[in-house]
């Protein structure tokens, strides 16, 4: 592990080189391909232009392959690096156990990190070496999917249930009320949303209930209640999540997304400027993953002839 003020010195480098509203704006308005030349220009891809670069997937993916390695060469505390990284690690270990029940690979839906370990550990069912609540939750699913056909739901939510049981445990031994927050706030946003986004698709409160990941300061009844309540707005208002309903008079998903993050990211804003603190290492790797969401979402619609869902994506998040 490095120092945290040579830790927190990079990132306050790298913060700096991240795209400002005048440039997101410019890629918006652009054409595709010259919008792809233009991110190469802002540092994407090595300053370089390949034909492979004009799919979208791989093209961000590679960047945020960066931000992986990044996040795990210089964090200052390994129980950070671990929480930080560990939705990319479980989101690779869902990729390759569904490759291994359905026998097709799907080599785009893979972050690099792993050098191919975790892939042969899945397929093998050799998972002494891997983190144990991951290694447990693939014990549970070979157990669930002996009696019964492999389904893609299931391994989505029990492997992301143990990612965040992952995430907790390893707050808890960094002894961080920062790290501790941080979690339990992701837990609550990602159930308050699933709950949300089950009523607009009217899925089954069972399917909900199913999906619901522990750890926050929820707990499952209240996300239940507000996925009954005729006006969740109202409900959300009265929490301590209130800040999600502010100013709105319907229900917009993008908006509480983009909302969430911001909350996240203010965990760490009381420190942002202690160089001896976790937060502007934290603040910038949170920064620029959201830069890359920003700009895969630009580039989608300029991709799939759709320019005009750009700029109320960037007023929803603020830019």
């Amino acid at each position: 592990m490095v120092t945290r003020i040579y830790a927190n010195a990079i990132a306050k480098y790298n913060e700096g080189k991240l795209l400002d509203r005048e440039k997101l704006h410019r890629l918006a308005d652009a054409e595709f391909s010259d919008a792809v030349k233009m991110l190469c220009e802002y540092g994407y891809g090595n300053g370089t232009v390949e034909e492979s670069s004009y799919d979208v997937d791989t093209f961000i993916s590679s960047e945020i392959s960066a931000l992986i390695a990044y996040a795990t060469d210089l964090s200052p505390n390994e129980n950070l690096s671990r929480i930080l990284t560990n939705r990319f690690l479980y989101s690779n270990a869902k990729a390759y156990y569904k490759a291994k029940c359905s026998g097709k690979s799907n080599p785009a839906a893979l972050y690099g990190m792993d050098g191919g370990e975790l892939g042969m550990a899945i397929e093998q069912g050799e998972y002494n070496a891997l983190p144990s609540l991951m290694a447990e939750a693939l014990t549970e699913l070979d157990a669930l999917f002996a009696e019964t056909p492999p389904d893609p739901k299931t391994i989505d939510i029990v492997l992301t249930r143990a990612m965040y049981a992952d995430n907790a445990a390893c707050a808890r031994k960094a002894k961080s009320k920062t790290m501790k927050a941080f979690v339990a706030g992701e837990i609550d946003l990602r159930n308050i949303t699933a709950a949300l986004r089950a009523r607009a698709l009217g899925m089954r409160e069972a399917a909900l209930s199913a999906m619901w990941i522990a750890g926050g300061r929820m707990d499952e009844e209240e996300i239940l209640a507000l996925y009954r309540e005729e006006d969740p707005l109202r409900m959300l208002a009265d929490s301590r999540y209130d800040f999600l309903a502010e100013g709105r008079e319907t229900l917009s998903l993008p908006v509480l997304e983009a909302r969430a993050d911001d909350y996240l990211s203010r965990i760490w804003e009381k420190e942002a400027e202690d160089m001896l603190s976790l937060s502007p290492f934290v603040r910038y790797f949170l920064a620029q993953l959201s830069e890359y969401a920003t700009v895969k979402m630009i580039l989608t619609c300029l991709k799939n002839g759709a320019k005009n869902e750009i700029l109320p994506r960037l007023r929803a998040a603020g830019r």
